[in-house]
């Protein structure tokens, strides 16, 4: 699916390329896919204009932040299913990163709806702060994730988690 801004690609991977890349993701805390646009946005890096590197630097910086709130969080032991949610309350609740969040969606406002770059920032941040501790979603009896959804938060909904 391509949207406004992305563009979905198929490439083939020698096996143990593939292989590779699966366990370098795993060493970073991410999927597999996410890995590979971070590879291929760094190899790019010197072509982007000055505004999307500097957005690329925020970004990485932000799920950087969010993988380090995480494993705090769970080392503190206040791991449950709502483990996204707590995470994100702590990471807007600190200054430098609630203020990196709003430059990067582009309000103030963290908590307004509607904004272009919040819902797929918001999607990655998910990932990242799953990946970091590894969990995994909780099914419901149809073996699709359960979701839980929230008002007045940066995040409208989220994957309920548990730990692998």
């Amino acid at each position: 699916m391509a949207t406004e801004n992305t563009v979905r690609i198929s490439l083939r991977l020698k096996t143990d390329v593939h292989d590779a890349v699966e366990k370098a993701a795993a060493e970073n805390g991410v999927d597999p896919a996410t890995f590979m646009q971070s590879v291929i946005e760094r190899a790019i890096y010197p072509h982007l204009s000055d505004e999307r590197r500097k957005e690329l630097e925020m970004t990485e910086e932000l799920f950087g932040r969010a993988q380090n709130f995480a494993r705090k969080v769970h080392a503190e032991g206040r791991f449950d299913e709502n483990f996204t949610l707590t995470v994100i309350t702590d990471m807007m609740a600190d200054p430098t990163t609630r203020r990196l969040y709003a430059d990067l969606i582009g309000d103030e406002d963290i908590l307004k709806n509607g904004l272009p770059k919040k819902s797929p920032l918001n999607m990655y941040l998910g990932w990242y702060i799953k990946n970091a501790i590894n969990a995994e979603p909780l099914l419901d009896a149809k073996g699709k994730p359960r979701r839980a959804f929230v008002k007045n938060r940066p995040i409208q909904s989220y994957t309920l988690l548990k730990l692998n």
